[in-house]
């Protein structure tokens, strides 16, 4: 079961050289903007939320590596995160999700498809004009509910540079990513909505679920509209299956929009 991580924040802090010549008020008005514009910028540390990124440094370089490795926090709320990435991390490499949940929409021949994402998954940078003509398809990030994104820039590079190991936990973020999404491929086949539905919410109880007595307790609240767009259904064929698979005791949604789902469907 995916556990909850703790985000460890930092601030910059701005270096002063007092050996300069005494600033003109212009020039002091800038600096000062500067500093609290760098002490407004939450950063996160990545060793901290992510151990196991540490695995391929060797023990002696660990604090080293750690201190190299804090990353400019993004968040949002409900919202398109394109503008967030591009405004506020323009030359970023990629991004991982720190905390909440991010879905993918995928949108092809005016056909739209979702991929839900959770904390250690990688966002691409947001495509170009001159990429998204390449493509058929076009892809954006959507918030739901709030969402801390950690900017790998140009300091995860230089750290990757000196300690190979930490690429490697990059790449084997994408594989586990990449194997997911044709596992998510292969649900979409299953000609059922029913087990279309239970194929999700048993990988939605392994990654974001905790066990209760009655079942796994899944604390991810979503419309029937989005479950939808995760199975490939419209909404009232959605709606239909879920009652019926409340009606047999296999998945109920509870008042608090929790789900819970029977214990025989999990690690199948």
């Amino acid at each position: 079961m995916a556990g909850r991580r703790k985000v460890g924040l930092a601030h910059p802090r701005a270096n002063v050289d007092t050996r300069k010549q005494p600033l003109q008020s212009s020039d002091r008005d800038r600096d000062d903007e500067r500093r609290l514009r760098l002490h407004a910028v939450p950063t996160v540390s990545l060793a901290a939320v992510f151990p196991e990124l540490l695995e391929g440094v060797p023990a002696k370089e660990r604090p080293v590596a750690a201190r190299a490795l804090v990353a400019r926090l993004l968040s949002g709320r409900d919202e398109e995160l394109g503008d967030v990435m591009r405004q506020r991390a323009p030359g970023a490499l990629d991004f991982l999700i720190v905390e909440g949940v991010v879905l993918k929409q995928t949108v092809l021949d005016g056909r739209a498809a979702l991929e839900l994402l959770g904390p250690g998954d990688v966002l691409a940078p947001h495509l170009s004009a001159a990429r998204k003509l390449d493509s058929r398809a076009v892809s954006r990030y959507l918030a739901h509910g709030s969402v801390s994104l950690a900017a790998l820039e140009g300091g995860f590079r230089k750290a990757a540079r000196v300690w190979p190991g930490i690429a490697d936990f990059l790449l084997d973020r994408l594989r586990r990513q990449t194997h997911r999404a044709s596992m998510h491929v292969a649900m979409l086949h299953q000609p059922r909505v029913e087990d279309r539905l239970i194929v999700l919410f048993s990988d939605l109880a392994e990654r974001f679920g905790c066990v209760a007595q009655d079942g796994v307790l899944i604390d991810l609240p979503m419309t029937h509209e989005v479950i939808g767009g995760l199975v490939a259904s419209r909404r009232p064929t959605v709606s239909l299956a879920l009652n019926q698979l409340a009606s047999g005791g296999l998945l109920k949604r509870l008042a608090d929009n929790r789900w819970l789902l029977a214990r025989d469907f999990v690690s199948r």
